[in-house]
């Protein structure tokens, strides 16, 4: 064969290597850049449910304790009945906190490695083809951390009426890791742990309303 034909053959094939590499390249690129992001908010929508339902879950078992609102909370009063200072029980708070993380941290756990059907038209990066197309089995590695804090308010419920709630925030953050890329998963909720009707004058230090601002400052 001659020489310029071996020569015009290897150019040929260094050409199709480097296209074949750059169709590569692109649709990697393409993948990363544009299919990646919708795939992770759909991935991460059913992250949040399963996140949500994992605390609903534990929460069931905690709300237990909201019989025993008088081991939380003492109130002390002066000779007219009027309550004077209101006094938490810190040490049996702080164990029922414990108790919730770890309910809460055990439940999120059970999350493990999971499969999200993602329609083929995800994978266009375009948002009107996003639930069209056969579903593609995506594995999903979420790893969670829980964080838990309980904290008091008192708001006022009609005349001389005080409600005053124990509540427990939980904060959900899972790692979810995703074909090439990884991101957080947030999650806030919270919970009811337990209340009281208090019935005659509370001083006026201890009513703050409901606000995201207040609701966790009134804890010893």
């Amino acid at each position: 064969m001659p020489r310029n034909a071996k020569g015009s053959g290897r150019i040929k094939i260094v050409i199709a290597l480097v296209i074949i590499i750059l169709i590569i390249v692109s649709a990697v690129g393409y993948f990363e850049s544009v299919a990646t992001p919708l795939v992770k908010e759909l991935a991460e929508a059913d992250v949040q449910a399963m996140i949500v339902s994992s605390f609903i879950e534990a929460n069931a078992k905690i709300k237990k304790f909201s019989e025993f609102y008088e081991s939380f909370f003492s109130y002390e009063k002066n000779d007219s009945g009027e309550i004077t200072l209101i006094k938490a029980n810190t040490p049996a708070i702080n164990s029922l906190s414990i108790y919730a993380q770890e309910a809460m941290q055990k439940s999120l756990d059970k999350i493990t490695d999971y499969d999200v059907q993602i329609p083929t038209g995800a994978f266009t990066g375009l948002s009107v083809l996003a639930d069209k197309g056969h579903p593609v089995s995506i594995n999903i590695a979420p790893v969670g951390v829980v964080n838990v804090s309980i904290g008091s308010y008192y708001y006022t419920e009609g005349i001389n009426q005080t409600i005053h709630r124990l509540i427990m925030r939980v904060t959900g953050t899972v790692r979810m890791l995703v074909p090439m890329n990884a991101d957080d998963v947030a999650v806030s909720m919270d919970f009811i742990l337990s209340e009281d009707v208090i019935l005659g004058r509370v001083p006026d230090s201890y009513i703050t309303g409901i606000s995201d601002d207040n609701i966790f400052d009134l804890l010893p």
